[in-house]
């Protein structure tokens, strides 16, 4: 399995040759752009596949990865000061955070104002979505399928307990991203099946996450999951993103090209796995003498 990790404070850029089509449509068309294979927004110009989205995909897939990258991960991406098509004076300054009572089990008892606060006063907040294993895989591993989050403790607490004596509440609780599933499994699909294409070239696989990819299917859990405890990359403090990529060993869906996830790994986040389609050819340079894009 080949790793693939980036360290966005020494920020490198690869240029892959143009396909010649869409890599999501497969169309052959003009007015293709230029396709960042890792988002913008969070690993600036790292990879870059050319002339490799139409207009009308793009269009799609800008409907959901800017949901994701905007409003579920936006206050983080300011905190962490993410790459960024938008100047910083003009980034916005405060977050709405939730607040809720909630009872000594954890229930939700009513609602609490909502607070406008000061990013830079707010704890690191950091919200993915945790999947059990993709479907295909047929993998028995018991992983709850629900929002996933990292927020600084001490900080998150700090603010609770000002809320409670605002408002006499016992117990309370924060609320400060929203996560809608199907966007962050789709941009996770979209981003696996570039990487592909980057590394193997258009023709190397036949793919699974087309329809996913330009919102035509909604079976995202067939392909998209996480697999726990079974981590390919060493923790590297300075890593924002590890991507590794290779092949299904044994199970229903041996021999399937699959791509590995991870998103700011020292936090303790899922480690997604993306089932991205069936190899044409053999993609191991070591074993066939050919070489591996870059």
């Amino acid at each position: 399995m080949k790793l693939l990790e980036y360290d966005l404070d020494k920020p490198t850029v690869t240029r892959v040759p143009s396909p010649g089509i869409c890599i999501y449509c497969m169309e052959e068309t003009e007015g293709l752009t230029d396709e960042h294979v890792i988002p913008f927004a969070l690993a600036a110009n790292t990879l870059i596949l050319e002339k490799s989205c139409c207009e009308a995909c793009q269009r799609i897939i800008t409907s959901y990865e800017q949901d994701v990258l905007r409003h579920q991960l936006g206050i983080f991406r300011i905190q962490v000061d993410a790459p960024s098509r938008t100047r910083k004076r003009d980034r916005p300054t405060h977050a709405d955070i939730e607040f809720i009572e909630v009872d000594a089990t954890g229930r939700k008892l009513r609602d609490l104002p909502t607070k406008s606060i000061p990013i830079k006063d707010l704890p690191l907040i950091f919200a993915l979505w945790q999947s059990p294993p993709p479907k295909i895989l047929d993998e028995q591993v018991q992983v709850p399928s629900k929002a996933w989050s990292f927020i600084e403790e001490e900080g998150a607490m700090r603010l609770c307990r000002e809320v409670a004596e605002e408002t006499g509440a016992v117990n309370v609780g924060m609320r400060a991203a929203d996560v809608r599933k199907h966007n962050y499994l789709r941009s996770l699909a979209k981003t696996a099946h570039a990487v592909a294409v980057a590394h193997y070239g258009v023709d190397a696989f036949e793919p699974y996450l087309r329809d996913i990819i330009l919102k035509n299917s909604d079976d995202l859990e067939l392909y998209v999951g996480d697999v726990p405890g079974q981590s390919p990359f060493e923790e590297h403090p300075a890593h924002t993103m590890q991507i590794s990529i290779g092949g299904v060993e044994g199970g229903p869906a041996e021999g399937a090209l699959v791509v590995r996830i991870q998103l700011y790994p020292t936090l303790k986040s899922p480690e997604h796995m993306i089932v991205v389609g069936m190899p044409n050819k053999n993609l191991d340079p070591e074993a066939d003498g050919e070489d591996e894009r870059p």
